[in-house]
């Protein structure tokens, strides 16, 4: 199974598009937003671009209309987490969370969490800042920026579970 793993969209349609399009493209199996989807018109649009792909979430610390947020998920058989979560996902556990704070310390805490509980792999988003890791034998993964406003760069990581090998991509031609 493949996760096409996003975050920080932070209302961008446009580059929005672009990586779903991409990961539509490339066929993942599940599509994993960790965080900062901002706006329920963002929801709508994952949508209609990935039809019936389902979409795994954990609330960021930007998102505004928590309520038609989690409407809107449900809706679409979709999961909205609010807080950092583990999920189980084709035999993997994978804590889902955004982060807190500057990225020393989201980066940190993503460590942290990685030596000290029972998981395959931390998904983490927050820092805008692209990374791959192996912590204690633990996949670390943050897929950087979609909406490419602090680095410039639109980016998303693609995993593979039976294998736990990841890798960013970056967005051409934005």
């Amino acid at each position: 199974m493949y996760l096409g793993i996003i975050s920080d969209s932070h209302d961008n349609l446009r580059a929005l598009a672009l990586v779903l399009e991409e990961l539509s493209f490339s066929k993942v199996d599940l599509v994993v937003h960790l965080g900062d989807i901002i706006s329920p018109f963002v929801v709508k649009r994952m949508r209609e671009i990935l039809k019936e792909t389902p979409v795994v979430a954990v609330r960021g610390n930007n998102d505004g209309d928590v309520y038609q947020l989690m409407t809107l998920f449900s809706n679409y058989g979709w999961r909205l987490y609010h807080d950092p979560s583990i999920v189980e996902i084709d035999g993997r556990r994978l804590l889902i969370m955004h982060g807190y704070n500057g990225i020393e310390y989201t980066e940190n805490l993503a460590k942290g969490l990685a030596k000290s509980i029972n998981v395959d792999a931390v998904l983490f988003g927050h820092t805008h800042k692209a990374l791959i890791e192996s912590v204690d034998g633990k996949l670390l993964v943050n897929p950087g920026e979609v909406c490419g406003y602090l680095t410039g760069k639109i980016s998303y990581a693609v995993l593979d579970l039976k294998t736990l090998k990841g890798e960013v991509v970056y967005v051409r031609g934005f």
